[in-house]
């Protein structure tokens, strides 16, 4: 299994290894590159024969590539301040923090309890599963933050 570095680039001591963890393969770009992958930039990636434990991958700041990718599209800001997405399939999901350019961070997404747009950030997306940001007419930064409203 394929796993990017997100953080730095691969050397001894950063990533996990243990006789059970056999590493097939080690690539670094050598300067962070856009991978499609994962839909951002890493410094590299090594291939294990077999997926590592979610705890490991996160420690060593491993990124896998997501088997499931969902989509989401802005819909507003929470009264908390907090951006609120909606996928295909109608779930709303939201960042935990309020604050600038979450996208660009590629901030962990929560499920907003009840699916309500003030609900707050329960769940957060399972670690086999990614998101990609619909463009919805260029929001990131041109689009005024606004409020929900409730039917």
């Amino acid at each position: 299994m394929k796993y990017y570095s997100i953080q730095r680039p691969i050397t001894p001591g950063s990533y996990p290894k243990s006789p059970f963890m056999k590493v097939l393969n080690i690539v670094n770009f050598g300067f962070r590159t856009y991978c499609k992958e994962i839909g951002r930039e890493a410094w590299g990636y090594i291939e294990y024969k077999m997926p590592l434990h979610p705890e490991d991958a996160a420690e060593y700041e491993l990124m896998p590539i997501p088997e499931k990718i969902i989509h989401i599209s802005f819909i507003g800001v929470d009264s908390w301040g907090c951006r609120v997405y909606k996928d295909e399939t109608g779930r709303l999901w939201k960042y935990s923090d309020p604050g600038e350019m979450p996208e660009e961070r590629h901030d962990g997404l929560y499920r907003a309890s009840s699916n309500d747009p003030d609900g707050e950030p329960d769940y957060p997306l399972c670690g086999d599963m990614d998101y990609r940001i619909e463009d919805t007419g260029g929001f990131y930064g041109n689009v005024p933050q606004k409020q929900i409203y409730r039917n």
